[in-house]
């Protein structure tokens, strides 16, 4: 019995280790095929044809009602702020607003709205529709926006001055529902925050990536979400969204049972990565690990193999008898290195659309090896209960998506 116990462990821990192999090998290789289409993109709208053809269809494109819901002073908020209205687009508006008149995000706002070159409304409170309260209030902002299409962007996301015009341009596809964005971190210095970076570019993005390869449609992030308002009634509106942790997700998939598509559009935009501390991190990774796992429960458990230095390490441990199997942790570290430059090398790319992404990540490699345990142990707590934390408020997440909990703020 013990022998086979033994055997059992050893075939459970090659075969892990060898799927997560496959598995960031196809990530390699996705993630440069990705770079390979952005940096096309990017030189199909740069180049003097593509300068040309904006001024002549200046008349025909589309007014955008730009939706930015804030919550509390964040680092980098008001250059946050002014690069959505920085836009080379002839016809948009920014609306951003707080629940609370008394909100220090909005003093940067209005101090951004006084010197912002397009139309910029500033507002204070929120519709109680649900316990998620940057649904209730994106739902009072998208009230006072004047245009069809709305672009929904959170609080902490920086773009280029050609984010619009490729929303636009993907939203002019009638067969389009939702056009969305990848996203990279962009580290406010510590450890900590350089860590969290690391998740959102090297286990992410790459993971979105592969999902799109074998055919799914299912990601849709807060990062950007560009939907035509009529689209938005027929999927349920806000009111449909408001109860639920994943607002985006769940967006994206009335969007698609209504016979629409949801597009990645070839253009990444920065989100700000601030983590004071080991706890801050732990915490803003396991909502969002809990959040995966309650919108994909058996993707979320089976995620596991996405962690190649753990899984190669258990195997090592099952299986270290096998001399040849201790071979697959330097395999696995090397492939993440190699996975960790292709994402780098990617950066150069990425800041021609955003100026304000890091610029390489130079001397981060070291941290790649304890980024891995880091994100495998993550992953194991998010089983243990449907607590998170999200704007420093303590909540339970049913296993419907539904929010409840206290309104009492909890320590940061």
């Amino acid at each position: 019995m013990i022998r086979e116990i033994d055997t059992a462990a050893r075939l459970v821990g090659i075969t892990m280790a060898g799927l997560s192999l496959v598995y960031v090998v196809a990530c390699i290789v996705l993630t440069w095929r990705w770079q390979r289409h952005v940096r096309a993109s990017l030189v199909s709208t740069s180049g003097p044809s593509a300068r040309a053809l904006p001024a002549g269809a200046r008349a025909g494109r589309p007014s955008i009602s730009v939706l930015k819901p804030l919550c509390g002073s964040e680092p980098g908020l008001e250059r946050n702020l002014r690069s959505f209205c920085e836009q080379e687009y002839p016809a948009y508006e920014v609306v951003v607003g707080a629940r609370s008149a008394g909100d220090p995000a909005l003093a940067v706002a209005r101090r951004v709205a006084a010197t912002a070159r397009g139309h910029v409304q500033v507002l204070a409170g929120s519709y109680e529709l649900g316990s998620n309260q940057k649904v209730n209030t994106l739902a009072r902002l998208a009230m006072h926006a004047r245009s069809e299409i709305l672009v929904l962007a959170d609080s902490d996301i920086c773009v280029g001055p050609t984010y619009l015009a490729t929303l636009a341009e993907a939203l002019g596809d009638p067969s389009v529902g939702v056009a969305t964005c990848l996203y990279r971190g962009a580290p406010t210095g510590s450890v900590w925050s350089r860590l969290g970076a690391l998740s959102i570019d090297e286990w992410f993005a790459p993971s979105v990536l592969v999902a799109r390869a074998v055919g799914s449609e299912a990601y849709c992030s807060g990062a950007t979400i560009a939907v035509r308002r009529d689209v938005l009634a027929r999927s349920g509106g806000f009111e449909a969204l408001a109860p639920l942790l994943a607002d985006d997700y769940e967006l994206g998939r009335r969007v698609r049972a209504l016979g629409l598509r949801c597009v990645i559009v070839p253009y990444e935009v920065a989100t700000t990565v601030d983590e004071p501390s080991l706890s801050a991190l732990v915490a803003h990774e396991l909502r969002w690990t809990r959040t995966i796992r309650t919108v994909e429960p058996l993707g979320h458990f089976c995620s596991v193999v996405t962690y190649t230095i753990p899984m190669a390490a258990l195997a090592a441990l099952m299986a270290g008898r096998d001399r040849w199997v201790l071979a697959l942790l330097p395999v696995a570290v090397l492939c993440r290195l190699v996975l960790h430059w292709v994402v780098r090398r990617g950066l150069v790319v990425a800041r021609q659309q955003v100026p304000a992404m890091p610029r390489g990540g130079r001397g981060t490699a070291w941290l790649v090896p304890l980024r891995d345990i880091l994100s495998f142990g993550v992953w194991a707590i998010s089983f243990a209960n449907r607590r998170v934390t999200w704007r420093q408020q303590a909540m339970q997440v049913r296993a419907d998506g539904v929010l409840h909990g206290s309104e009492e703020a909890m320590p940061a």
